[in-house]
Order: structure tokens, then C-alpha cells, then sequence
């Protein structure tokens, strides 16, 4: 399955599955994979720290890398 991340965003997948994003610029795009377990993900965060808006940072913890990050290792730990 292919799956196309915006920004911010995150996806996760397994085996062939196909992880893409487009217009990085500026933003942060994070890329994990487990070879031995064979999953990954990708984060497409655009601004680094939530405390310049907590409700949006609630909202879509994608958005800010400082949540991102630790949502998009949090996932694939429970995969």
C-alpha cells in the first residue's frame, strides 16, 4: 500500500508497503525503519517546538517535532 504524508503528518507500515512525501522545504521529515521487524515510519513535522501553540500541538502532535517524534517512536514500539 502506498501511503502519502502531508505535513504534518506521520504514517507507519510494513513489509511493501510504500511511505512518500512531497514539499519538505524547510520542515523536518524523520524516517525509521526496523530491518529485523521490518516496519517504518515517517514524520513530516513543520515547526520544532510545540510551546508556540499548545491547542494545535494537542490537536495534531505531528505538527511540532518536539511531539512528533516521540509519537512516531511510541507507535512503531506498539507495532
Amino acid at each position: 500500500m502506498r501511503h502519502i504524508i502531508v505535513v504534518g503528518d506521520m504514517k507507519t507500515g510494513e513489509k511493501q508497503d510504500h511511505l512518500v512525501t512531497h514539499a519538505l522545504g524547510s520542515c523536518l521529515g524523520l524516517i525509521v525503519y526496523d530491518p529485523i521487524e521490518q516496519i517504518g515510519g515517517l514524520l513530516h513535522a513543520m515547526l520544532p517546538l510545540s510551546k508556540i501553540n499548545r491547542d494545535k500541538a494537542q490537536a495534531n502532535p505531528y505538527m511540532f517535532v518536539d511531539t512528533g517524534v516521540p509519537a512516531l517512536f511510541k507507535t512503531l514500539y506498539k507495532m
